[in-house]
């Protein structure tokens, strides 16, 4: 798998005009594993990925009660005047922040990110310093936030890598709202909108999340797709049309799907201990500690103790989250044990150490 994907990092680099620079990160959303990169820490325009933080902070704002989804947003002059693509409110009426939602994802309204900005902060200045207290929080390094939509600006800056941790942590964070990312159409104001992303409509497997594109930077993309159950996610950055980012987008993801499917497939022999452990299984992720205690103690260690009786778990910690993990085990001990535990209707991930 290592020379393929090296083979297909140069052929996409000499496919690429130098001046829209390509940047792609794939991976597992939940557990953060990266299967293919390139450029991934490359600063770059992110345009309408950038709403991606503005639909952060607005699933936030409703998770802590600040906002409701029935709560009218007022397009101010200043809301009501930016530059294409819009959902065109003049200035002084208003939607709900649900049809803002719509609006940001299927639609991509730079006047709806400044509108909900505005709502949100009372100005938009204040609401780009927010943006940039969120960026900080997810860990995300190479990203200065200077608009709520994308727009042209040369301060607005990312990298595909950083929108990976971005799209993880809305899936994580807010999953009671990722039903809306899977949408292709709404009406809002009397207009019907389609949405950008083809893919989706094209592709059951794909579950959104946004596409963005400026000229400096080409056609960019984050997606998610569910793939034998397991969710996974990719940013492109640098596309030079929206066919080519999503025909590139849609290659990659499917070529990595299917290889980690032939993987688990091999999996034939009975489980046993080996002297190659180089891999771990992880078996959950929680944000409270106690949770993963549990889990170990009641699924691990008592329901399930009679298959993988000589397996041991720890809890680590990623991040926000306490991971419960396996000790090292052979790639077919580990795999084969993965199958045991979906079985059971248990989620698990092999991880390579």
């Amino acid at each position: 798998m290592r020379i393929i994907l090296i083979a297909l990092t140069i052929n996409l680099i000499i496919s690429f005009d130098l001046n829209a620079k390509i940047a792609s990160v794939i991976g597992n959303p939940v557990n953060g594993d990266i299967y293919f990169n390139v450029n991934k820490d490359t600063k770059n325009y992110p345009a309408s990925l950038t709403k991606m933080m503005t639909l952060y902070i607005i699933f936030d704002e409703l998770k802590n009660n600040k906002i409701s989804k029935e709560d009218k947003v007022v397009f101010s002059h200043n809301a009501a005047s930016q530059q294409p693509s819009r959902i065109n409110i003049p200035a002084g009426k208003s939607i709900n922040v649900d049809e803002i939602i719509l609006g940001l994802i299927i639609k991509s309204g730079n006047d709806a990110a400044v509108a909900i900005a505005e709502k949100i902060s009372g100005t938009e200045k204040k609401f780009v310093k927010l943006m940039n207290v969120y960026a900080q929080r997810i860990n995300m390094k190479n990203t200065n936030f200077a608009n709520p939509n994308g727009l042209p600006n040369r301060s607005n800056i990312s990298s595909a890598h950083d929108m990976f941790l971005l799209g993880s942590a809305i899936y994580n964070d807010f999953p009671e709202y990722r039903k809306y990312f899977n949408k292709t159409k709404t009406v809002i104001n009397g207009v019907k909108y389609n949405t950008h992303n083809k893919l989706v409509s094209k592709y059951k497997y794909y579950k959104g999340l946004k596409t963005g594109y400026i000229r400096k930077s080409g056609f960019q993309i984050a997606l998610l797709g569910i793939f034998d159950e397991e969710p996974m996610l990719g940013i492109y950055f640098g596309g030079n049309s929206a066919k080519e980012r999503n025909d590139k987008i849609h290659f990659l993801m499917n070529k990595i799907a299917k290889e980690r499917n032939t993987n688990k497939n091999k999996v034939n022999e009975p489980l046993k201990s080996s002297n190659s452990l180089n891999y771990k299984v992880q078996t959950s992720s929680f944000r409270n500690v106690k949770k993963s205690k549990e889990f170990v103690l009641s699924l691990i260690k008592k329901k399930y103790l009679n298959e993988i009786k000589y397996l041991t778990h720890n809890i680590e910690i990623k991040g926000k989250y306490f991971i419960t993990i396996t000790n090292s085990l052979s790639k077919n001990d580990a795999y084969k044990l993965c199958e045991l535990l979906k079985d059971k209707k248990l989620d698990c991930f092999v991880k390579r150490i």
